[in-house]
């Protein structure tokens, strides 16, 4: 049998002799890899090239390329390369804005605040100055950690937020901005609850109750808006009766005293708490001690 590349031989020299090429045995997963490779490997071609350019238009177009198809972070070198070429020109802030963009989608978050605050302070009048504002603000917002951890970034981020709602009461991103601080708010009152509970759970080792006591005190106090505040409420009311029930005994009276002004305070607020019948049983042993110990 003649190759493929035989029968095609033939095919040219006797023309009116009919020789089929038979085609080659590639599976069509592999012509498909090929494909991509091929495409991939001009891609990077045309990339390098706008790398080693030395026309910055050739850069930009290459910019505008990869943005329009969202590869975001092949553009951070190119723009390193044409930022310091732009500025004090017309393309200076719409080509910052698109910096601070690229680095925001790339997740490089605390690179995209900056650039953002950066082009807040350079071009303060530009009709993105809003966007600019409100992203600097998100930036931070995305470095915001789980409620376990440090929450500086948190409270930081709050503060931008807050910035943008002030100097934009009516601007674009106002829901956004909006829904944001409440998001993060709620991280700051679990932070709080949490570690309030934590002190609770430690009971009367190392002043776990004393230390519980003060801890819901303030967070009822300074989350006032909070969705724990019931459970605070509770909690508090469960920690002075347990540190006061265990007290010396001629302290327990006044202790469970303040206890009975807790559970007084709760049952007002939260009378449909889920909490309502494990603080029932609490005032239930209050007035238990009360009543065996008012004759003594």
């Amino acid at each position: 049998m003649y190759s493929c590349v035989k029968q095609c031989e033939l095919a040219f020299f006797f023309p009116r002799k009919s020789y089929l090429c038979a085609p080659l045995n590639v599976p069509m997963k592999n012509l498909v890899i090929v494909l991509i490779l091929v495409t991939t490997l001009a891609s990077c071609g045309s990339y390098q090239k706008a790398l080693k350019s030395e026309d910055n238009a050739v850069k930009v177009a290459m910019i505008d390329s990869l943005f329009a198809k969202g590869k975001y972070g092949k553009t951070l070198a190119l723009f390193e390369q044409i930022i310091p070429a732009y500025r004090g020109t017309d393309s200076a802030a719409p080509m910052a804005i698109k910096y601070a963009k690229a680095l925001y989608e790339d997740e490089s978050y605390i690179n995209s605040a900056y650039q953002y605050e950066r082009f807040i302070q350079s071009h303060p009048q530009d009709p993105n100055a809003e966007v600019a504002l409100f992203m600097a603000a998100k930036s931070h917002y995305q470095m915001s950690p789980i409620y376990s951890k440090d929450q500086t970034d948190t409270n930081i981020a709050l503060t931008k937020l807050q910035e943008y709602i002030n100097v934009y009461p009516s601007g674009e991103y106002l829901a956004q901005a909006n829904s944001l601080v409440d998001e993060l708010r709620d991280k700051l009152d679990k932070k709080a609850y949490e570690t309030a509970k934590q002190y609770h759970h430690f009971g009367n080792f190392r002043g776990g109750y004393i230390s519980a006591i003060s801890a819901f005190e303030n967070f009822i106090l300074d989350h006032p808006g909070s969705d724990y505040q019931d459970d605070a409420q509770f909690y508090l009311l469960e920690s002075q009766f347990e540190y006061g029930i265990n007290s010396f005994p001629e302290l327990v009276p006044e202790r469970l005293a303040k206890a009975k002004k807790y559970y007084d305070t709760f049952a007002k607020r939260y009378p449909d708490s889920e909490y309502k019948e494990d603080a029932d049983d609490i005032l239930a042993k209050i007035e238990d001690y009360n009543s065996k110990n008012t004759s003594k």
